[in-house]
């Protein structure tokens, strides 16, 4: 059987002062501890001049974690010419009001990140397919 193809996935995320903010960054470390293949990377490293622009150029795809509906990371990741294919923030998704401040619900946050997770993963099952679909093609 042969060996499934590797993926890679670049998690950008928030780290905001607000109560989502910070969930968002504590989502982001669960799923870079839980997926081998899905990893935080360096977000200001995709600006202009910057030399390497970090994993998200190797990545076969972006997931976006916003702090809130505003999008700041969306449209960071945007402006550097990239398309996420998945984009996630706790209070347009998941409904948590955010509010000032670096404490939140940690058992809400855990809820949010077990579902993101799975998400995820299913992005990756979906990238492995179309890989080997391509390998079929070219062999």
């Amino acid at each position: 059987m042969a060996e499934e193809p590797e993926v890679k996935i670049s998690i950008a995320n928030c780290a905001g002062r607000s109560n989502i903010g910070q969930m968002s960054l504590e989502i982001a470390k669960l799923i870079d501890n839980a997926l081998p293949y899905a990893n935080i990377n360096c977000l200001p490293a995709i600006y202009p001049n910057l030399k390497p622009k970090g994993k998200f150029d190797e990545a076969d795809a972006i997931v976006v974690i916003d702090g809130c509906k505003e999008g700041c990371v969306l449209e960071t990741i945007k402006l550097a010419g990239y398309e996420p294919a998945l984009r996630f923030a706790p209070d347009l998704d998941y409904g948590v009001e955010k509010t000032p401040g670096l404490d939140f619900d940690r058992k809400v946050m855990e809820g949010i990140a077990a579902d993101i997770i799975e998400k995820v993963k299913a992005l990756a099952d979906e990238i492995r397919r179309r890989k080997q679909e391509e390998e079929k093609e070219t062999a």
